[in-house]
């Protein structure tokens, strides 16, 4: 995984790939916007607590996608419209003119910046999720593991990094890591809620809704790594608005706004960042 030191490092790069060029041509970025005094966003409910809607299927779309992206319009004094979009139709609305932007829990990849520029906001990777308390004292993804039991889905990147860890811990003379693994990701908070496994592997955003839902009984563990990918928006390629929004995102993040908006879905807010390196 990499640390935010070489995120920060390779930045100055990257951000030059992301946000690509601006001609002064295009610098009156509101003339530029779908509908006047409005940011639209393409969103896809679909992957809470990022994006989803308030009643299951249907109502105002939430989540820390939704709730960010209409801080952003804020900030830029516009109005938010969220257009609810299919996940594989997200970039083709946004290159279609559809919408002003994608604020929707993308990977930062090299394959949607050859078509769009994109502004990291959220690193993304493995987290655990522990009973309320942490009574194991699981703090990281290494030693603290050795000897604890743990719960993944079968056959995921998480499990790997149990694995991993597992050798890790018997090749240094510390007591193993006894793994349980499950088809499904409910089953896993099962074993948990019922006190067969100390903690739980997922990715942090799933982490977030998990604890969200069973907030009285379990808890993200606390300590942590950094996330392996980011999130980020997107704009179209070369768009005047991109700097606008790279500007506001770093912003909103030195004010404390996402972080405030990050801890209401349970997320980390020391993983809030404006840089990053593409997949």
């Amino acid at each position: 995984m990499k640390s935010k030191n070489s995120i920060i490092a390779v930045s100055v790069a990257t951000l030059a790939l992301v946000l690509g060029s601006v001609s002064p041509a295009n610098a009156d970025w509101k003339s530029d916007l779908v509908t006047k005094g409005t940011l639209t966003n393409c969103i896809d409910p679909e992957y809470p607590p990022m994006e989803y809607y308030s009643n299951g299927t249907s109502g105002k779309i939430i989540g820390f996608d939704a709730d960010a992206s209409a801080a952003l319009a804020k900030e830029l004094k516009l109005k938010i419209k969220q257009l609810a979009t299919s996940f594989d139709g997200l970039i083709p609305a946004l290159n279609a003119g559809r919408c002003d932007i994608v604020w929707t829990a993308l990977y930062l990849s090299n394959k949607r910046l050859a078509v769009a520029d994109g502004v990291p906001y959220l690193e993304t990777g493995a987290g655990v999720v522990v009973a309320k308390g942490n009574p194991k004292k699981i703090t990281d993804l290494s030693f603290s593991l050795c000897g604890k039991r743990m719960a993944a889905q079968g056959a995921s990147s998480n499990e790997g990094i149990l694995i991993a860890q597992n050798k890790v811990c018997l090749d240094t003379g510390k007591k193993g890591i006894a793994i349980s693994s499950y088809p499904k990701v409910s089953e896993t908070v099962g074993a948990l809620l019922n006190g067969k496994v100390d903690g739980l592997i997922e990715t942090d955003v799933g982490c977030g809704d998990i604890v969200s839902k069973n907030s009285k009984k379990l808890e993200v563990a606390k300590g942590y790594f950094l996330g392996d990918v980011q999130f980020a928006a997107y704009m179209n390629k070369g768009a005047a608005l991109t700097p606008v929004v790279q500007k506001a995102v770093e912003k909103l993040i030195s004010n404390g706004t996402l972080a405030k908006i990050a801890k209401r879905y349970n997320l980390d807010p020391e993983k809030l960042t404006s840089v990053g390196a593409p997949i």
